[in-house]
């Protein structure tokens, strides 16, 4: 084999417009309970008693009579917004090696915004996850009802998904007066009910063509519910030298059993407003200039580097234990 000439070597350039970056694609927390922002750390909410709101309590009157009082109790619950931060630093090195004309295309002050909003967002989404896991919907145990791997079974006469379904939409319109109207699911649970066969021949009773999978818009009209999709993972390893320890597990499931498949049916409202029944709310301290997050950025001479910071202060809270109801072990046991 010929030696390498001066003139056969290659100076390569670095690509300008393309770069490789690992990350979640996208977080469903916003979307599974609603944020209430703009509060102060003493907020109270004020939550009416139940009961009253749905007995017959009207009766007749005879003439001369004053009428049977009805009570409207209302308690207040008191809200602990816990601040979580985050924090990077930019070197002085970094950020004049990114100026260079021809350099790797880094924006090292982007980046760490990026970065660091990133992790933030993933806290949440674990957070959320952790409180739907923590409560007891619909007076069940916590962590939900065990649906034995049925969601999905490769025998469409052993799919308990419908009647899964109709048995958390009978329980919550029994307790709340309001059917439910949206599904979480974790992604192993979607993965399974996008080829069941069960829902396909329902949709595709005639013949399946290529590509014939359950949809998520298709499976919303079924069930008459909006579909929201966890697809989150986390890394459930700590950092190590080389940086390179990875272990994905799934946000939406639980230690040790996050593949096994969740699926979350409960009532949230469009908006937030008085005397409005929900699932769950995330109640977000306003920062500094209004918004819900503050960053902040100092220099430090003696790292010769810009360190940034970020924080946000949210209570997420299930507090409406009876518009919701929890299944677990959906795609297996």
């Amino acid at each position: 084999m010929p030696l390498d000439t001066v003139s056969s070597i290659i100076v390569r350039g670095a690509l300008q417009d393309v770069s490789i970056a690992y990350r979640n694609g996208d977080y469903v927390s916003d979307m599974a309970f609603p944020i209430i922002d703009g509060l102060s750390r003493k907020t109270k909410v004020a939550k009416y008693a139940k009961g009253q709101w749905f007995r017959d309590l009207a009766e007749v009157r005879a003439p001369g009579t004053a009428a049977r009082v009805a009570d409207m109790k209302v308690s207040s619950v008191n809200l602990d917004p816990i601040q979580y931060a985050t924090a990077t630093q930019v070197t002085d090195e970094e950020l004049e090696e990114s100026k260079k004309t021809g350099n790797i295309p880094i924006q090292p002050e982007i980046d760490a915004q990026e970065f660091m909003a990133d992790i933030l967002d993933l806290s949440r989404e674990a957070r959320t996850a952790a409180v739907v896991h923590a409560a007891s919907w619909s007076g069940e145990a916590a962590g939900g009802v065990d649906a034995e791997g049925g969601w999905g079974h490769a025998t469409a006469a052993s799919d308990t998904f419908l009647a899964d379904i109709k048995t958390a939409t009978d329980t919550i319109k029994a307790n709340t007066g309001k059917l439910p109207n949206t599904l979480l699911l974790s992604y192993p649970a979607w993965s399974a009910l996008k080829i069941a066969p069960a829902l396909l021949a329902l949709m595709y009773p005639t013949s399946l063509a290529a590509g014939s999978l359950v949809q998520v818009s298709s499976l919303e009209a079924l069930i008459g519910m909006k579909v929201i999709v966890g697809g989150a993972i986390t890394n459930s390893l700590g950092e190590n030298a080389a940086d390179d320890a990875f272990a994905p597990v799934y946000t939406w499931g639980t230690s040790g059993s996050d593949r096994k498949g969740i699926g979350f049916v409960y009532y949230r409202p469009e908006r937030p407003g008085l005397k409005v029944v929900s699932a769950g709310y995330q109640y977000r301290v306003k920062q500094a200039g209004g918004s819900g997050r503050l960053l902040t950025s100092w220099r430090d001479d003696a790292r010769h580097a810009t360190m940034y910071d970020a924080i946000e202060e949210v209570d997420i809270a299930a507090v409406c234990l009876d518009a919701g109801f929890l299944f677990k072990d959906t795609a297996t046991t």
